[in-house]
């Protein structure tokens, strides 16, 4: 029998949370659950978040993200308040790596709070790695002896 989808994100939120000095009782307030649902999640291994990807499309998690759960939060704002507010509950969500991705890879000039990174910090970052990138040395070329270039 494979866990659900809410399952495995409960238990990724609970281990991200705990991680970060959170009590039982805080995470189980923030999952809706009982303090005991939140033992048995951290009794078991932190399920791995997906791997980033360039091909994330916005649409195939953003319904599963903690953002589809607080509607009255402005995710658009360029307000440093409810910037903040959305980096909150992003801090938490079980798509954040998704997220994020996405962000980084095609959500670079888009207003407001993808992944738990404003838009200028996702910009800064995208250009850190353009800068990490260009500073790797490339692999010089070995030539077999005798062999030419293909």
């Amino acid at each position: 029998m494979t866990p659900s989808a809410r399952f495995v994100a409960h238990r990724l939120t609970a281990h991200r949370m705990r991680k970060k000095g959170q009590p039982l009782e805080v995470i189980a307030d923030y999952l809706q659950v009982s303090t005991r649902s939140v033992h048995r999640y951290l009794a078991l291994p932190c399920p791995e978040p997906p791997a980033a990807s360039d091909d994330v499309e916005l649409g195939s998690f953003v319904m599963e993200g903690a953002c589809a759960a607080f509607p009255e939060v402005d995710w658009l704002s360029d307000n440093p308040v409810m910037e903040a507010e959305a980096k909150a509950i992003c801090q938490y969500c079980p798509v954040l790596d998704k997220c994020r991705s996405y962000g980084l890879n095609k959500g670079r000039e888009q207003h407001g709070v993808l992944g738990a990174m404003t838009m200028a910090e996702r910009q800064r970052q995208w250009r850190r790695q353009q800068q990490r990138t260009a500073q790797r040395p490339s692999r010089p070329r070995v030539v077999a002896r005798g062999r030419g270039v293909a």
